[in-house]
């Protein structure tokens, strides 16, 4: 269908020069095999035949990144955002393919096991195969054009949030970077906490201005919330109320995170499994 332009893709600076070259390799096969790659992504297994569309998942169609765990710790911000940008294009393909008729957007913060959740979905043989799951931050405008454009070809758009304790969050991603090196830095975790519950208010917004049909409802498109107090499946419940994603302000959330990160340092890590 046609190769991705390289404008799209926004270039990082890198002090490495091992990252510069990486970074530019990368850009450089993602916008001259766009094709090639998006049809290698549809082949993992993880992939489900194409149905599961996840930016972490598509950074394994880079060969470098996919050569070990450790490359995928030291490359993954060099490969992020041509990662970025076919995983938009294949979304935005998969939004015109007419087998499809919903969509399920699966988000919640850093940490939340969302992809794990999903490919326990997957396995018990939940995913119906008119239905697509995308994995994502929910961040305006860019969510809500996503969730526009599905709405446009007729696929009915349902949203999950994966609703954690600030606490479960920084365990499981503290397990995450023991296992393949991966972190996430402060700012990034309490951002997108903080603003879990403005940001489905955004997209809410976004999608009654774009439809005014929608407008007749309180809310234009269904959701669920998983509130996590554990990663035992047990635990996990199902709310409708917006109210369970409101963790306090950005200053809240950070000084808890220290509070946090200074208990777990101090305690020997478990084996938890994330979900």
């Amino acid at each position: 269908m046609g190769n991705i332009d390289r404008k799209v893709i926004r270039i990082k600076e890198f002090d490495s020069l091992d990252l510069k070259r990486v970074q530019e390799e990368t850009i450089k096969t993602a916008t001259t095999k766009t094709d090639e790659l998006l049809e290698q992504y549809k082949g993992f297994e993880s992939s489900h035949n194409g149905r599961y569309i996840n930016s972490d998942l598509m950074k394994m169609v880079f060969d470098i990144y996919a050569e070990s765990q450790e490359n995928r710790g030291k490359y993954n911000l060099a490969v992020t955002n041509s990662a970025a940008c076919l995983t938009n294009e294949f979304y935005v393909r998969t939004m015109q393919e007419k087998k499809f008729s919903r969509c399920l957007y699966v988000a919640g913060p850093y940490g939340a096991g969302k992809s794990y959740f999903i490919q326990s979905l997957f396995l018990a043989g939940y995913i119906p195969e008119n239905t697509v799951v995308y994995e994502g931050s929910i961040t305006a405008p860019s969510f809500g054009q996503k969730v526009e454009l599905a709405i446009q070809n007729g696929i009915a758009p349902i949203i999950v949030v994966l609703n954690p304790t600030l606490e479960l969050s920084l365990n499981n991603i503290r397990q995450r970077t023991l296992e393949t090196g991966r972190d996430v830095i402060k700012s990034e975790v309490v951002e997108k906490f903080a603003d879990l519950h403005l940001n489905i208010e955004k997209l809410f917004a976004y999608l009654k201005l774009r439809f005014p049909e929608l407008q007749k409802d309180e809310y234009p498109i269904p959701f669920q919330i998983y509130n996590k107090p554990s990663n035992v499946p047990k635990d996990l419940s199902i709310s409708y109320n917006l109210g369970d994603l409101q963790h306090g302000t950005r200053q809240d959330i950070s000084n808890q995170y220290d509070r946090i990160i200074s208990e777990i340092m101090e305690r020997p890590q478990d084996n938890e499994r994330e979900i």
